[in-house]
């Protein structure tokens, strides 16, 4: 809001009141605004890569073992409460986008394996309206054990399958699979290549990859012009953008209040992703983004006194005329992604 509102005083001078003072010092602000945030960006990029570095598999299971069992967490509801308003209605607005990228592309698959599953939204999602055999998989028990237990399906399906298992090891046989769905779930691998190649191991021929993970382009909510300008010269080189290895998506680039706790987090460019696919053999069929973190959406949120569906009345016009926008839609929090296993 306080880059907004100095963005606006400097339109102000530079259209009408042309006393020049107020617009060079908006300027000078948001270079040194846009200095400070790329000298966090660096500083955070090398504290958190020493963290990875020290990390294990059984560190990752640890922790998300200790989230789940917090009593304001341990369910696909309460993770969705425990949001502010807005990110509360993102967080279930991607459960949307991606179920449209199923309907959309999955709908003729023989067999799907939802990978990384969590609470079992989007695997029950399958089984109950693709009406298709689907295996979701998940590294947490607990979650798993909350899945079965939320959605209550008794008698058990015979089209349904839980596993508890890891991502980059899967526990099924080559070619099992049409489709795998892998959301939110390759940011937070050890090595997101091995979490690709074993994708590709457990696809069928010419099986589709339906994957969703946090981009790099985002704006969050940035009206910094420089870090906007940033943003939208990444998406044809991203070689712009700061280094990037964030352990906590909530202090993007604070790395006085680093939180390691929470296990790895990485963010991803369109080229970075493209470039692992095509290194693990797959092709790209689409991608696009979804979330775009604009400033209107802050007012929303105010107007709506932090009713989410108030919100959405709001929201998801403004999101769908945004996606529309050439290079904007390109913009979001979250990269949206189609992929084929080439033969």
């Amino acid at each position: 809001m306080r880059e907004a509102a100095v963005l606006a005083l400097m339109l102000a001078d530079l259209l009408w009141w042309h006393t020049d003072a107020l617009f060079w010092l908006a300027l000078v602000y948001f270079i040194a605004d846009y200095f400070f945030y790329r000298r966090a960006a660096r500083r955070n990029f090398r504290h958190s890569q020493r963290i990875r570095d020290e990390m294990t598999l059984a560190d990752i299971k640890t922790i998300e073992e200790e989230y789940t069992r917090r009593s304001d967490f341990d369910t696909f509801d309460k993770r969705a409460m425990v949001r502010p308003p807005l990110e509360r209605y993102f967080y279930l607005g991607r459960y949307r986008r991606v179920q449209q990228l199923l309907d959309r592309y999955a709908s003729g698959a023989g067999r799907i394996l939802d990978l990384g599953c969590g609470f079992g939204v989007n695997t029950v999602y399958i089984l109950n309206h693709l009406r298709i055999p689907v295996v979701g998989m998940e590294l947490n028990r607990m979650k798993m054990t909350e899945a079965v237990r939320s959605f209550r399906l008794e008698p058990k399906p015979k089209d349904l399958e839980w596993v508890c298992g890891e991502a980059s090891n899967p526990p099924f046989k080559a070619s099992s699979f049409d489709c795998v769905l892998f959301t939110e779930v390759l940011e937070h691998l050890l090595e997101p290549a091995a979490g690709l190649a074993a994708c590709r191991t457990l696809l069928s021929k010419g099986g589709l990859l339906l994957l969703t993970t946090p981009s790099s382009h985002n704006l969050s909510y940035s009206s910094n012009p420089f870090i906007v300008a940033e943003k939208m010269l990444s998406l044809i080189r991203d070689e712009v953008l700061p280094p990037y290895h964030n352990l906590h998506a909530q202090f993007e680039f604070n790395w006085r209040k680093p939180e390691p706790a929470y296990g790895i987090h990485y963010h991803f460019s369109r080229q970075r992703l493209e470039f692992l696919l095509r290194q693990n053999g797959f092709e790209t069929i689409w991608w696009g983004s979804y979330e775009v973190e604009a400033l209107p959406l802050l007012l929303f949120e105010l107007l709506a006194k932090g009713n989410v569906k108030e919100i959405a009345r709001f929201a998801d016009p403004f999101e769908s005329l945004a996606e529309k926008i050439p290079v904007v839609g390109r913009l979001g929090q979250h990269l949206l992604w189609v992929a084929r296993k080439v033969s």
